[in-house]
């Protein structure tokens, strides 16, 4: 605490200290001063400091980037030839039931697959299937009965959901 009033001392006594301008021959405070050089002043250690440190942020959004760009292409990468050998190897099972691999999409609850048949191959959706293996579990075989039931009852609807961006309202149509 005692440096901190010493140096605020230090500039209140600016304020009494006086000079004389050698160019116009005006008198002046001396913390009214603003110095400048002609010359640049030498680099010091801060100065590079603060070098280094514009350095690093440029290489880091650089590195940020190549991330992001990296990312990009995994994702596009797993989409094209990944997901595509995953299906292959459980194709089989599809192909040999006559679906296509790509048009099978996982859920897992409550049932395993849901197929868009067509949508791949022939880009028109004929129809939708859902598919679940056959299960000892009572509450799973209670739940795929429900599902069967309601299907062969149409008891299901379309409905499309329209939220505006603008406004977060929702236009629901069936």
């Amino acid at each position: 605490m005692e440096g901190s009033s010493t140096f605020i001392g230090l500039f209140k006594a600016q304020r009494n200290i006086f000079g004389i301008c050698p160019l116009c021959r005006g008198i002046f405070r001396l913390s009214e001063i603003k110095i400048s050089y002609k010359r640049k002043f030498p680099i010091d250690w801060y100065d590079k400091l603060l070098a280094e440190g514009e350095k690093l942020d440029e290489k880091e959004g650089e590195l940020e980037e190549k991330l992001k760009e990296i990312r990009e292409k995994a994702t596009e990468r797993a989409r094209r030839v990944l997901l595509p050998k995953l299906l292959r190897r459980i194709d089989p099972l599809f192909t040999s039931l006559g679906y296509f691999p790509q048009d099978v999409k996982a859920i897992f609850d409550p049932i395993d697959f849901v197929i868009f048949d067509g949508m791949n191959r022939a880009e028109k959706v004929k129809r939708i299937v859902f598919m679940d293996q056959q299960t000892e579990n009572r509450d799973q075989r209670i739940i795929q009965k429900s599902i069967e039931k309601t299907i062969e009852k149409e008891r299901y609807e379309w409905e499309t959901i329209r939220i505006s961006p603008k406004t977060g309202e929702m236009e629901v149509s069936k």
